[in-house]
């Protein structure tokens, strides 16, 4: 009597490279959130309400150039950052809090790729993601601009492009380390997104009690730094009263610090701490 065939096939696939594992996280996470109903939701809304209409408004008027007070003025929009704030709560809310929850740290590291690979695989997937609004969109409406203007001026319009891409890319990645912070923090990813939308409003609200008494204490407000900063970078310059030195701590502050913190978090969770 014959043996019965029990239908195993062999995999055919390619081995990820352990120094690419990285951007397999990074592509699987900016798949899986564009593939979500309720991001592609707020994205589209958010990208209608904040650029949509501005941009077709701001290409129909006359006007000579592009200027970095426009995309400023733009950019500095309240709805163009609570959009910002609430689709980085929505990417970071699991970057970090389902592999808590499951425990997949243990699978990850057993792969060969290391702590920091990880987590640059995570951030990476985090920022591709929220490009798409934060970078994309003003890009967009600073070639439009551009395409429409009726002076000979397209030097200068070129160099506001060029810094509406680093304000775009700063946009992009300023709210993903608080992001990734909470979500490291805890094992569920509603509250790693409550977390880190919280984080950010209660921040706003005691850097509104103390700015009465110096204007610094406006820094408190990740809202404000980012505000500053788009001045910055378009060159339109910074109050009196702000301290530019206590603007670059601050900023790194928000960044730096809190990826360092979820590193270790990383780390401590891959050795089984």
């Amino acid at each position: 009597m014959g043996l019965n065939p029990i239908g195993y096939k062999p995999w055919t696939g390619k081995r990820t490279d352990h120094g690419r594992r990285f951007q397999v996280i990074a592509d699987f996470i900016f798949r899986r959130n564009l593939g979500s109903k309720w991001f592609l939701g707020v994205l589209i809304i958010g990208t209608f309400l904040t650029f949509a209409l501005p941009i077709i408004l701001l290409s129909i008027t006359p006007h000579e150039s592009l200027t970095g007070q426009t995309m400023a003025d733009q950019m500095n929009n309240g709805l163009f950052y609570l959009f910002i704030v609430i689709l980085a709560s929505m990417v970071c809310s699991d970057l970090l809090a389902e592999d808590l929850r499951s425990n997949s740290f243990v699978l990850y590291f057993s792969r060969a790729i290391r702590p920091e690979r990880y987590l640059l695989g995570k951030v990476l997937g985090a920022l591709a993601t929220l490009a798409v609004f934060a970078l994309l969109p003003p890009l967009i409406m600073a070639i439009a601009i551009t395409a429409t203007q009726s002076g000979p001026d397209y030097l200068s319009s070129a160099k506001v492009i060029g810094e509406t891409f680093i304000a775009g890319l700063w946009a992009t990645f300023f709210l993903v380390p608080i992001g990734v912070l909470i979500s490291s923090l805890t094992r569920r990813r509603t509250y790693a997104a409550a977390g880190t939308f919280m984080v950010v409003f209660v921040l706003g609200i005691i850097s509104g009690i103390f700015t009465q008494f110096d204007a610094n204490w406006q820094l408190l407000a990740p809202g404000n730094v980012l505000s500053l900063s788009f001045d910055a970078i378009f060159g339109l310059g910074l109050p009196s009263e702000i301290d530019p030195w206590l603007l670059l701590i601050v900023a790194l502050s928000f960044t730096v610090l809190p990826l360092t913190v979820a590193y270790y978090q990383v780390v401590r969770k891959g050795v089984g701490k």
